[in-house]
């Protein structure tokens, strides 16, 4: 059983089947003929001849119907060998010829085929036991040979003796065999389980690889988005560091232009307070000339005669300060002039401006105070005069003048006392604007620093940006051609699911 479980397994049942079939049908197409031309000789008798052809007939349709029905079926070995069993006994007693024993030979051992040591045995001794049984028929009955010549022991122990040998050889062989086929169908099942055990190892580790593969591929698929991003992004910045290195050559052009306006407005603040300085200088010496003045209407009380020469010297005296008023003026007009245009550059400047804008603010109010009391000093200044050509006209007025002057030229004393006070908080003033002013010019060289500085780290993040963005186009390229790798080492994977 075990060895017809393993031909079944290997798929040579229906092959051997087909291969008996063929076999039988020619021995027995050979005998059904060979015993209708025998009857025709004479040789046989009708009903002998009749019993052979029957029981070929018989087998054949036998060995057919069992075959087509189904073509592996063991029972067709059992069918065919019975079939052959009964012609073969048939054609053995009834024969005409001494070598009609031989007729075992080629179909038994076809048998051999199929690794069954049952049936080679039920084969060789009922092959065996027809052929003993029929020396003894030759010798107990007929006592003479088949063909009718007197006995051969010769040919008797022939038969007799080549029978048995095969049917001995046959179980042997068939052994032999079987026991080969046993041994190496064991090795054969010992290398398939070993291949098996490695097939699937090998199918478990493309599993791993399939699934390790697939998941491969997705993170770089999100790697190849993310470079994407990243790259854009990175490129998206890189022109925003174009776009600011830009912004920041024009802040520093303005920066620069700036800077000239502030150290434009510290010249022209350079000038206000020296115009300052000579204009407190112009004050004081305004102020000793009214000293001056009085001491002379001092005198002009104790001598009248000198009232004509001190009347000349008043009068020249008043052109100088007409002169003076008029420069006054001029610098009162030229410090609204500046104080303006600090006004202007402080709002400008913005937030750091500020305190600028008050102190030009203060500035122009001084310079509009000091403008109106020259246009008074002015207006003095010709009334002076006036009462001088007066004093020329009119000696006898002299006194009442003098009195008249001494008046004015104490109210001129005032006013210069307050011009001076006014133009001294000016001179601190201009000092303070110029300190301010120094003050932002520093600040507009830190800020030129910083700006300077600014444009340079922009430059390098920008090329730094920009190198990155190459090098981020460069990865997803290879994050790309790595998920195309993937995608073929997948694919070539998927070749194996079938094994899976």
């Amino acid at each position: 059983m075990e060895e017809k479980r393993l031909a079944k397994e290997y798929g040579k049942e229906k092959r051997v089947n087909k291969f008996v079939l063929v076999i039988v049908t020619i021995i027995d197409t050979l005998l059904f003929f060979g015993y209708i031309g025998d009857y025709m000789q004479g040789n046989i008798s009708f009903g002998f001849m009749l019993s052979v052809d029957l029981a070929v007939i018989v087998s054949m349709i036998a060995c057919y119907s069992v075959y087509f029905h189904k073509k592996d079926s063991t029972a067709f070995q059992h069918v065919s060998v019975i079939g052959y069993m009964v012609v073969y006994g048939l054609a053995v007693f009834g024969a005409q010829n001494d070598l009609v024993f031989m007729m075992v030979f080629p179909l038994t051992v076809i048998y051999i085929l199929y690794y069954d040591m049952k049936l080679i045995l039920r084969i060789a001794v009922v092959f065996g036991a027809i052929n003993v049984i029929d020396v003894i028929y030759i010798v107990a009955v007929l006592r003479h040979m088949h063909s009718g010549v007197p006995i051969n022991s010769t040919s008797l122990l022939l038969q007799g003796a080549s029978a048995v040998v095969y049917m001995i050889v046959l179980c042997g062989t068939t052994h032999i065999s079987n026991d080969n086929n046993a041994k190496k169908i064991a090795s054969i099942n010992q290398e398939k389980d070993k291949s098996t055990a490695l097939l699937n190892e090998v199918l478990n580790v493309v599993a791993s690889v399939k699934q390790n593969s697939t998941e491969a591929a997705e993170h770089i698929r999100q790697l190849s988005q993310y470079v994407d991003a990243t790259a854009s992004e990175l490129s998206d910045i890189a022109e925003g560091n174009i776009n600011n290195a830009e912004s920041i050559e024009q802040q520093t052009v303005m920066t620069g232009n700036i800077q000239s306006m502030i150290l434009e407005t510290k010249q022209m603040s350079d000038e206000m307070l020296s115009m300052a300085e000579r204009s407190e200088g112009a004050v004081r010496d305004g102020q000793h000339t009214v000293d001056s003045l009085q001491e002379q209407a001092h005198k002009t009380r104790d001598a009248n005669e000198q009232v004509v020469t001190s009347v000349t010297g008043l009068i020249s005296n008043a052109k100088a300060v007409e002169q003076i008023t008029e420069q006054i003026f001029s610098i009162s007009s030229q410090t609204n002039l500046l104080a303006l245009n600090a006004s202007i550059e402080s709002a400008r400047a913005g937030e750091a401006g500020k305190g600028f804008a008050v102190v030009s603010e203060e500035i122009r109010a001084l310079a509009d105070e000091t403008r109106k009391l020259t246009e008074g000093i002015q207006g003095i200044v010709a009334e002076l005069r006036k009462n001088a050509d007066m004093a020329k006209n009119t000696v006898d007025n002299v006194i009442m003048a003098a009195d008249a002057e001494h008046g004015l030229i104490l109210d001129a004393s005032a006013k210069f006392g307050e011009i001076g006070s006014r133009m001294q908080g000016l001179h601190s003033n201009v000092q303070e604007m110029y300190k301010k002013i120094e003050e932002i010019l520093e600040s507009n060289n830190v800020i030129v620093d910083s700006i300077t500085h600014i444009s340079a780290v922009s430059e390098e993040v920008t090329a730094s940006t920009q190198q990155a963005a190459e090098l981020g186009a460069d990865t997803s390229s290879k994050a790309e051609q790595a998920r195309g790798l993937m995608v073929e080492l997948l694919e070539t994977v998927k070749a194996i699911d079938k094994y899976l």
